[in-house]
């Protein structure tokens, strides 16, 4: 079991509950959490000299909220990948194993499960920088003979997400929604693959403290329409009017299952 794990995006809501995961499968690990920005190169270079060596890194560090990357998609890049190529650059010369957190956005919308050796084609800004970080890990831990392993997480929320993800968006509808009136809902009907951030965090301690290596999708499994979904949270009955093109993101999880072993996250 890793000794020494330098973590970073550990003040996310992913980032607090995979602390928490760490805390409870790695008891006697030293956690050492981020604190520089990860596009500045010396500062992460001198970040990572004073933490010495190390055994684990998780990279969970990224903008995701649609709205901030689609305002300022260079920022999205200089955070997600050059951030990532950052931190490799100033691990050379160690030979920590690395986990990188990476989406379900760079696949494209399938009507079947997904597997992690479906087609790469993301459809946003968001997406292609979480696939353009994946490539360049690859490529730069087969170089140094980094071990890697990429979690590609899906839909996940959380009671404390806020801004522009789905949890939060339809909570401040509902807030100001009339019980009554039809409720307008874009992608209602397209199918997701939604988890608890609390799972999906266990899960990528889970992975990152075993040897697995590659690419494993980090879901529940179990599609459920958007429309479920806003209904699952909704404090009255929602008359669901849907909106829009519908689309579908839903994981194969054999491998993961495969992995981990038949279990609960």
């Amino acid at each position: 079991m890793a000794a020494k794990i330098y973590i970073t995006g550990s003040g996310g809501i992913v980032g607090r509950h995979t602390l928490n995961a760490l805390a409870e499968l790695a008891p006697g690990a030293e956690v050492i959490r981020n604190r520089v920005d990860l596009t500045n190169l010396a500062e992460t270079t001198a970040a990572l000299a004073e933490a010495g060596p190390l055994d684990l890194v998780i990279h969970l560090a990224a903008m995701v909220p649609v709205a901030d990357v689609n305002a300022n998609p260079a920022k999205a890049y200089a955070v997600n990948v050059g951030g990532t190529i950052n931190l490799l650059s100033a691990l050379a010369g160690s030979s920590a194993r690395m986990l990188l957190c990476s989406s379900s956005h760079v696949y494209a919308s399938r009507g079947t499960p997904i597997p992690e050796t479906a087609e790469t084609k993301p459809v946003s800004v968001y997406g292609q920088s979480k696939l353009m970080a994946e490539q360049a890990a690859q490529e730069i831990c087969a170089a140094s003979g980094r071990s890697l392993c990429i979690g590609r997480v899906f839909s996940i929320h959380d009671p404390d997400q806020t801004g522009s993800y789905l949890r939060p968006s339809l909570e401040k509808r509902f807030a100001e929604a009339d019980p009554d009136a039809e409720f307008e809902l874009y992608g209602a009907d397209g199918l997701r693959d939604f988890l608890p951030a609390s799972a999906a965090a266990r899960y990528l301690a889970r992975l990152a403290l075993s040897d697995a290596e590659g690419v494993v999708n980090v879901a529940s499994g179990k599609p459920m329409t958007v429309a479920d979904f806003a209904r699952s949270l909704a404090p009255f009955p929602l008359k669901i009017k849907p909106m829009g093109q519908s689309n579908n993101l839903v994981a194969d999880v054999s491998r993961l299952h495969d992995i981990l072993g038949e279990g609960n996250a």
